[in-house]
């Protein structure tokens, strides 16, 4: 059985359940920038580093998007925020599949290992199992 909190973050919330061999994360609650996005990759960061999570599986749930011109930034928060450590599942819950997808390209070319997908149950396979 899990343990599962939430946190508020700037402009959205955080929902934590920890799972055998992975951190699980649901954000929600909020419309995404250039701002909630950096914001929540340094929390998503944070947690992990707490509970020595090196899986991690994001369930993105937030209106909007960030504009493509201001996904570097996103990435570049991601590398501070020490993500070339932990390999990262990210599930696209709305829309925004095509700049999950062009992040996801950038991510790699920065040595982080990330997959976008837009089902929960694929990304654990990938998480957990590899392609």
């Amino acid at each position: 059985m899990s343990m599962s909190r939430v946190v508020d973050g700037p402009g959205f919330r955080i929902r934590y359940d920890g799972q055998p061999g992975y951190l699980r994360a649901h954000v929600y609650d909020g419309t995404d920038s250039l701002q909630v996005s950096m914001a929540m990759w340094r929390m998503l960061g944070e947690e992990c580093r707490a509970v020595g999570a090196s899986r991690l599986l994001v369930l993105e749930e937030l209106d909007s998007t960030v504009d493509l011109v201001d996904v570097v930034q996103v990435i570049d928060s991601m590398v501070d925020a020490g993500f070339r450590t932990v390999r990262i599942a990210f599930v696209e819950l709305l829309d925004d599949i095509q700049g999950s997808e062009h992040g996801e390209i950038l991510c790699l070319e920065r040595g982080i290992i990330i997959r976008t997908f837009s089902d929960e149950d694929a990304a654990r396979r990938w998480l957990m199992y590899g392609d």
